[in-house]
C-alpha cells in the first residue's frame, strides 16, 4: 500500500443547491444527492493551507458540479463568488489518500468531443437501464 502525495477536499450539495435543482425537473433523489464528488488537490500541511488551495481551484469545482447537476449555463447563479460556493456546497478536505491498487497512476486529459461522445454514450446506458 503505498501513500499518494496528493490530498482531497470533497464537494457535498447543500440545500441550496438542492432548492435550485427542484424546479429543473432533474432526475435527481436527494438522498442519493448527498454523496461526495471528490478531487485531488495538492498536499497540504494544515488547514489554512487547504483553504488557499481551494481558494484557488473552487471555481473549476464549481462550475464542472453546476455542469454536472445541469449543462444548461444559462440556469445557473450568475454569481459564483467563494461565499456563493460555500452556501451551495459544504466542503470537506481529506489530508491522507491511500493507494489500495498497487499500479501507477496515470492521468487522462479530457477533450471537450470526449466528453461529448461519453455523455452521448451514457445517455444511451440510461434509456436500456
Amino acid at each position: 500500500m503505498a501513500v499518494v502525495n496528493r490530498c482531497a477536499v470533497g464537494i457535498y450539495p447543500s440545500q441550496q443547491l438542492l432548492e435550485w435543482a427542484k424546479p429543473l425537473d432533474l432526475d435527481v433523489n436527494a438522498a442519493d444527492a448527498r454523496e461526495p464528488c471528490l478531487y485531488l488537490i495538492p498536499d497540504y500541511a494544515t488547514q489554512e493551507e487547504a483553504e488557499e488551495i481551494l481558494e484557488e481551484v473552487y471555481e473549476a469545482i464549481f462550475e464542472a458540479e453546476l455542469d454536472y447537476w445541469h449543462r444548461d449555463t444559462g440556469t445557473w447563479p450568475a454569481e459564483r463568488t467563494d461565499p456563493v460556493f460555500r452556501k451551495w456546497f459544504e466542503v470537506r478536505f481529506y489530508p491522507l489518500i491511500q493507494d489500495l491498487v498497487g499500479e501507477e497512476l496515470s492521468a487522462t486529459e479530457l477533450d471537450e468531443k470526449f466528453i461529448g461522445e461519453l455523455r452521448t454514450a451514457l445517455e444511451g446506458v440510461d434509456q436500456h437501464s
